[in-house]
């Protein structure tokens, strides 16, 4: 036993410690710039910036689609003007901000909402090689680069709000507002310090507040890489200690002629030398780790406070290296070199867990930028155009099934009384699943024609489900156990028409059922469920004022059993009409433009849900719950025009937010951002009776999918949660985010093994699955038998034998859904024990390079000098 455990454990940490990317990377097709990259950085919405060296700067969504693109440079636009390049850039989300470095010798500061000029800091000495911004204590920050001539450039500023806008009043110098360094170390509030630190020019820079020391790095030997503090000592004795020590030993930094800047205290800097110098670095604080990479091609691992030789050397690269990145909670190392190839290494076992190729991943030219996404899991490069190497998930890498549809899940749903799922795609198809195993029940193929299947609804019952399509059409089926039968065709769909079905939902008037509708277009239309003829509906056509005629805008659809729909506006707003006569009985509207969509300049809300168990106290509670732009969640009152009874950010990430649902009971409220996040929170007591102005109770989130959410369903009965995405899955997970599986995948699951059995055959026979899909009649004449056996148990005699060997057969099934639910789909141990023959058992793994045998360096064998340390 003691052995499969420790085989178990080996197992599951290799597993762990596998890694692999989608190849090959996605790469843009066209790009606006003509010069090279000069950085990629994140923006506050999510996307990506790109700059090139021209002025071009592009916005780019996480999978590489251009949102916008402008050059900021104005000198290109105007004849007879001196071309200005850009040499490094950085963001200062706090202010909104965009800085940049040209090769004129200034700082240049951006408006990042519209990239409009703000002002620039000109006259320096040298040319702003690599540029830098950092938030400090309480309102100080600080804006630092290195230059050609090896000096670490440091201006640090307090009460930045009030600093920026006395900027902006300085003698204006081609149409910028504009201020000399000169002038400004006069200013009350900024403080200008400069040290020379390299013999060469600054390869890399990176102010590290929790150490509030800046590292900085070059292709000097001798001057590899420092760390330093950025306004030196304070301490009198140790600076006249330093000096005397500094008079007795020769230096080897070489000086330059003229004005020459100061140099830290011996005793503020720690001075790594590597051989050929360090091209990149990074820095872990959590960890105490250091990486540095270079001309020569090795990745050293250092321990920050021990600059004397490094931990480690990792072996691979065949050119310099360009990039490194420390990830995947300070486990992994990412490193990138000049000729495209990219590998990931382990910080604790010194070995390459992954090798990627410029053949494998299809990325070719020269390297201008790369940046990591932890968030995104994801690898951004830049040669002549931007590409993305995607990290696979942990499903991928245990090769198990990883889709339920060939195309893109739009939607899903759950119906209670079958106890399946059913799932719809953009090729048409609709699938019902068993949500207890799994298992496939039943598919429908084409079942809009060659139109996708934009979303579904069912009744109360679980008997009759609506489907729209992105043609227009909409359609009621019988939904049975096992199949799906057309009844009748409400809208006949048209190819090519900008009316596509956004919205269903089912609505109750006067113990009858309606079916509600809105297309792209904002059209509402409304169709009884069980009368064909349209002269008794309640039904009215109102439009919304779309931002774009030419653009197609999803609307929402929410509905109860009060009589009331809800439904969403372009411009931000949400009617709460009546279903007799469609006139609104309030409207909800966003306040002071906060939750204007940066991506698409509107404000739609996304998803409208009412809470129906709270309608008794709707007078003095939320019953309306809206998901919109910029992550925001709000509550609504909907007694007296509306008022707002809480509002939070429904993103950690503070992206949009795609997916919302509520529990049946009320209590939890789910939700997806669109960084493919979802979030759990308790809201049974929330916003009821008074408003709230603290967000709920998180309970977990978890990142679930490789692409876009289109639906969360949280099941109280089964602590489970539901979700599809456009990565063409549909997934199981625990309420605490423990993945279950993929529907459709080889292996199927048990969920109601941990659920007390109402009926079984016998002691030892396990209820079949027919047992948990019944039709009415069936689960009519259950409850009558139950009602008979009730009574006849009551005359049975029960000893405490039958008792213990009940309670040891129910102990022995528990204890194996527990091993299996803990993890459903790792490799059986049968297969690793030996049932199998070795060769059967051997796994395919990809081919990978694994660095050599660490050695420690003896400095007193191999050097001359053993003072002068060089790697």
């Amino acid at each position: 036993m003691e052995e499969q455990v420790s085989l178990q454990h080996r197992l599951q940490q290799q597993d762990n410690n596998r890694v692999s990317f989608h190849l090959p990377a996605k790469v843009t097709e066209s790009s606006p710039h003509r010069e090279p990259f000069i950085q990629i950085s994140p923006m506050p919405d999510n996307t990506l910036l790109a700059v090139g060296q021209d002025g071009v700067v592009s916005v780019w969504t996480p999978d590489l689609k251009l949102k916008k693109t402008r050059c900021i440079l104005d000198e290109h636009k105007q004849p007879n003007r001196k071309i200005k390049w850009i040499s490094d850039s950085t963001l200062m989300p706090q202010y909104n901000k965009l800085i940049v470095g040209t090769c004129d010798r200034e700082i240049r500061l951006y408006e990042l909402s519209n990239f409009e000029p703000y002002c620039q800091i000109v006259g320096f000495e040298t040319m702003p090689l690599l540029l830098g911004y950092s938030l400090r204590d309480g309102d100080e920050c600080i804006i630092y680069f290195g230059d050609e001539q090896g000096c670490v450039n440091v201006i640090i500023m307090s009460h930045m709000a009030e600093t920026l806008r006395n900027w902006t009043k300085c003698q204006v110098v081609d149409e910028i507002p504009s201020i000399a360094i000169d002038n400004i170390t006069e200013l009350i509030h900024v403080r200008y310090i400069r040290w020379k630190v390299h013999n060469d020019w600054v390869t890399q820079i990176r102010y590290v507040h929790s150490i509030e020391s800046i590292i900085s790095s070059s292709n000097d030997d001798y001057t590899a890489l420092i760390i330093g503090c950025v306004e030196g000592t304070k301490n009198v004795q140790r600076r006249l200690k330093d000096l005397m020590e500094s008079g007795s030993v020769k230096s080897k930094r070489s000086m330059l002629a003229g004005n020459v800047p100061p140099k830290r205290n011996i005793s503020d800097e720690s001075l790594f030398r590597v051989k050929r110098g360090v091209k990149t670095f990074d820095f872990s604080k959590e960890a105490n780790i250091l990486v540095t990479g270079g001309l020569d091609r090795i990745v050293r691992v250092w321990n920050p406070y021990v600059p004397s030789w490094p931990t480690g050397l990792l072996r691979g690269h065949s050119s310099p290296i360009t990039y490194l990145k420390i990830g995947d909670e300070n486990t992994k190392i990412y490193s990138v070199s000049t000729d495209c190839t990219v590998m990931v290494w382990d910080i604790e076992n010194h070995t390459c867990l992954t090798n990627v190729i410029s053949k494998a991943s299809q990325i070719r030219g020269d390297i201008a930028a790369c940046y990591f996404s932890h968030h995104l899991r994801a690898l951004y490069i830049a040669t002549d155009y931007l590409s993305s190497l995607q990290l696979q998930e942990p499903a991928a890498l245990h090769g198990r099934p990883s889709v339920s549809h060939s195309e893109p899940v739009t939607s899903c749903l759950y119906n209670q009384q079958y106890q399946q799922i059913i799932s719809c795609s953009e090729g048409s198809v609709m699938k019902t699943w068993d949500l207890l195993t799994g298992e496939l029940v039943s598919e429908k193929q084409a079942a809009h024609g060659h139109s996708a299947v934009t979303c579904i609804a069912l009744d109360t019952g679980g008997n009759r489900l609506v489907t729209g399509g992105k043609d227009g059409s909409l359609k009621l089926w019988d939904y049975k156990s096992d199949s799906l039968a057309l009844i009748r065709t409400l809208i006949q769909g048209s190819a090519g028409a900008r009316g596509g079905i956004g919205d269903i939902t089912y609505a109750e008037h006067n113990k009858n059922q309606y079916i509600i509708s809105v297309s792209y277009d904002g059209k509402v239309l409304i169709f009884p469920d069980n009368v064909v003829s349209e002269d008794v509906l309640p039904q009215f056509t109102w439009r919304s004022n779309l931002v774009n005629e030419e653009e197609e805008i999803k609307l929402c659809l929410a509905s109860c059993s009060s009589n009331m729909i809800a439904l969403s506006k372009c411009n931000g707003e949400v009617s709460v009409c009546s279903l007799d006569t469609g006139e609104p009985l309030c409207q909800l509207c966003s306040f002071y433009g906060e939750e204007v969509d940066t991506e698409t300049g509107n404000l739609v809300k996304n998803k409208a849900i009412f809470m129906c168990s709270r309608f008794e106290r709707k007078k003095d509670s939320a019953v309306l719950v809206t998901s919109g732009p910029r992550g925001h969640i709000t509550f609504w009152n909907i007694v007296g025009g509306g008022k707002v009874f809480a509002r939070f950010e429904g993103s950690q990430y503070k992206c949009t937010v795609n997916a919302m649902a509520i529990s049946e009971d009320d209590s939890l409220l789910c939700a997806a951002d669109q960084l493919f996040y979802i979030y759990v929170w308790n809201i049974s007591q929330y916003a009821l009776g008074a408003p709230e102005e603290q967000p709920p109770v998180l309970f977990h989130f978890w990142r679930a999918h490789m692409s876009d959410i289109t639906r969360v369903i949280p099941i109280e009965k089964h602590k489970v949660i539901v979700s599809s995405s456009q990565d063409c899955t549909v997934k199981l997970w625990s309420i605490q985010g423990e993945f279950i599986g993929t529907f459709g995948q080889n292996k199927s699951w048990c969920l109601n093994k941990n659920e007390p059995k109402k009926e079984e055959p016998s002691d030892n026979e396990q209820p079949s699955q027919a047992a948990c899909v019944c039709s009415p009649s069936v689960v009519e004449e259950k409850k009558q038998m139950d009602k008979i056996s009730e009574v006849e148990a009551s005359s049975l005699t029960i000893y405490d034998k039958d008792i213990a060997d009940e309670l040891k057969d129910q102990n022995h099934i528990n204890s194996k859904n527990r091993i299996k639910m803990m993890s459903p789909n790792q490799v059986e141990l049968q297969q690793a024990c030996g049932k199998m023959n070795t060769y059967k058992s051997l796994q395919i793994c990809d081919l990978v390079s694994v660095s050599a045998a660490i050695r420690k360096p003896n400095p007193a064998a191999e050097l001359n000098d053993p003072y002068d340390l060089a790697f």
